[in-house]
């Protein structure tokens, strides 16, 4: 248990046992082997406390099923001769050999181009993941001799994490803005995954408009404001930072919103599309949906039943310590779904979700190293069906299962069953309901 890399992490790796000689042990014996679980008690014996999160995050299937072997450097786990020979020129570079910027965080770079801001940002963005932005840490790095430490608050060295995250001038405007600082002044995190956070928030649809947008203007004028104290010796207020961000966020959602008859026309039929779609005569629908978190934060999970005319059936959600990716969550999420529709006494089910992948890897039976241990779940509820169907909506149309798997992140209870609508989801469901009527 402490030799081989099994942790979901990247790369993958052992984890710290507490004593040297349980490293030699199997990691079996950290499983119950009556529950199917992994054993706190072991956990708690054997593996170091800050491992223990890690572990949880890995699935383990109710029969038992043979190891194998995943390739970290690919999404689904499966070696590619591409892949390999990436790896081979990583292992040759030394830190002179040039790269193609985000050569080695290809997900940023592809994440900064689909934002919905102007292309001035995406630039901007863009130079700052590639380390190309000339903050202090990076001009030293090109042998170019400056002032090391930040021109704001002259205490700290001056790094791209340091400038847009953790001085205390941008702390107190991110403040202001009302954007969560709970992760992002934390030193110990990279600017990767401060970026990647900013991405999700921009595509969580629950948040007001200017909240979503808003983070990056603000790391813009974070910028302009420290050139303006360099090479102009002038301090930007924070207030009028702020009321800027909000000024030029507001210009950009108003300009790119539908104005025209024309528009407003391409809007209402797009929005007529973001309603949930009946099932067919004789089945039931099952949404569900993952609300996932990296890192050791619970995720959340929520389903929900409904009849041909949208009317309530019967609902679920509940919390876990979460899987290393969105797809692990949603299969988490759709296995829950199946077992609780299966005991609830419904045989045909069409299953819904929002994730095209998962639904692509059903329905053609095809293979995925990373989720097969769920797939080979899945499909073995399957056979206890009369009829069962796996299909993919857009998010916009799978609303109650989202805001369901939100709430349980948030709630008291680990889990929570529902035979009767809550009324957090009263106003979707009967919208629901007048549509399929």
């Amino acid at each position: 248990m402490g030799v081989d890399p099994w942790l979901p992490t990247s790369p993958p790796r052992p984890p710290t046992v507490l004593n040297e000689p349980s490293s030699e042990l199997p990691v079996q014996l950290l499983i119950d082997q009556h529950t199917k679980q992994w054993d706190e008690i072991k956990l708690a014996a054997y593996i170091d406390p800050s491992d223990h999160y890690l572990i949880r995050k890995i699935y383990l299937p109710q029969t038992d099923e043979s190891d194998n072997y995943l390739w970290n450097l690919t999404t689904d786990g499966q070696y590619r001769v591409k892949s390999g020979y990436w790896q081979a020129l990583t292992m040759t570079r030394t830190e002179d050999t040039p790269q193609t910027p985000l050569a080695t965080t290809p997900d940023i770079a592809a994440n900064i181009w689909k934002l919905d801001i102007s292309p001035k940002l995406k630039h901007f963005l863009w130079r700052m993941a590639s380390r190309a932005l000339g903050v202090a840490d990076n001009l030293r790095r090109r042998n170019i001799h400056v002032n090391p430490y930040c021109s704001i608050c002259c205490t700290e060295l001056e790094t791209s994490e340091h400038l847009f995250f953790s001085c205390t001038n941008s702390i107190a405007i991110w403040r202001t803005l009302g954007i969560s600082t709970t992760m992002l002044p934390d030193p110990a995190i990279a600017v990767d995954n401060k970026l990647m956070y900013l991405f999700n928030i921009h595509q969580d649809h629950s948040l007001p408009q200017i909240s979503r947008y808003a983070s990056f203007w603000l790391l813009w004028y974070l910028w302009k404001s420290r050139n303006n104290l360099v090479f102009n010796h002038k301090m930007m207020d924070q207030n009028v930072i702020s009321t800027q961000i909000l000024s030029d966020v507001e210009e950009w959602i108003t300009n790119t919103s539908p104005q025209s008859d024309e528009g407003h026309e391409v809007h209402r039929a797009r929005s007529q599309g973001t309603k949930w779609t009946p099932p067919d005569q004789g089945w039931v629908k099952c949404n569900y949906d993952a609300s996932h978190h990296d890192g050791d934060r619970n995720s959340g999970l929520g389903w929900i039943l409904c009849t041909i005319t949208g009317a309530f059936l019967e609902a679920g959600m509940g919390k876990f310590q979460g899987r290393a990716t969105i797809e692990e969550s949603e299969c988490t999420t759709l296995i829950w779904a199946i077992q609780s529709s299966w005991g609830l006494g419904y045989r045909v089910v069409d299953f819904e979700g929002d994730n095209s992948t998962i639904t692509r890897l059903l329905n053609n039976k095809m293979t995925n190293p990373c989720l097969q241990h769920y797939l080979n779940t899945i499909m073995a509820w399957c056979s206890r069906f009369t009829a069962i169907r796996f299909t993919f909506t857009f998010r916009e149309q799978n609303s109650c299962a989202d805001i369901l798997s939100k709430m349980a992140v948030d709630s008291n209870q680990l889990y929570a069953l529902f035979n009767v609508c809550p009324m957090f989801l009263y106003l979707v469901v009967n919208s629901d309901l007048t549509f399929g009527s």
